[in-house]
């Protein structure tokens, strides 16, 4: 094909559009400046240099500030937990985590009957405060107890969620 076929053909074509001549303009300014953008930026795009010395002084950096910030943990933990011996401090290394991951909790579980616990008793559950330590004994003395710890639920404010929290830590062995 020649140019003047092509030139044609994209006359009609354009003229099939039915674009006003400002509008042929402005398209055609746009995609100028598109072009003249892209070439641009794929020309003057810049290259970095890395080097190897600047990546190891910002490690060396980074791992002398995090020893810090972890040997300041330590001390903050030593001075507002003093019970905590230096391996049941806060695990930062992979290993240390799996190690404490690996202990046995030394404190047993206390599992409390619902039945006879006092409001004290019932308030070191999680989630129980003096308000629902005192509906719980409402409750049971008006019921004559509990009879299975799903009954928990018709305390008022204790749902599904906080039961499963507690359930562990609780029991039903036998009414007053």
């Amino acid at each position: 094909m020649k140019f003047n076929d092509l030139k044609r053909k994209a006359f009609f074509w354009i003229d099939r559009l039915q674009i006003s001549r400002g509008e042929r303009i402005s398209i055609s300014v746009l995609l100028a400046l598109l072009v003249v953008l892209f070439m641009l930026n794929f020309f003057l795009t810049k290259t970095f240099n890395y080097s190897q010395k600047k990546y190891d002084a910002l490690i060396a950096e980074f791992e002398k500030r995090s020893a810090e910030l972890h040997q300041e943990q330590k001390e903050l933990d030593q001075k507002y937990n003093p019970q905590l011996t230096v391996s049941e401090t806060p695990a930062t290394d992979e290993a240390e985590q799996t190690e404490a991951q690996e202990e046995p909790d030394p404190a047993p579980i206390k599992v409390i009957n619902l039945n006879t616990a006092t409001s004290a008793e019932l308030q070191t559950l999680n989630g129980i405060g003096e308000a629902y330590a005192g509906r719980i004994i409402q409750y049971r003395e008006v019921n004559g107890g509990f009879d299975s710890i799903e009954e928990l639920l018709n305390v008022k404010g204790i749902g599904e969620k906080r039961l499963e929290n507690i359930r562990p830590y609780i029991t039903i062995d036998d009414k007053e």
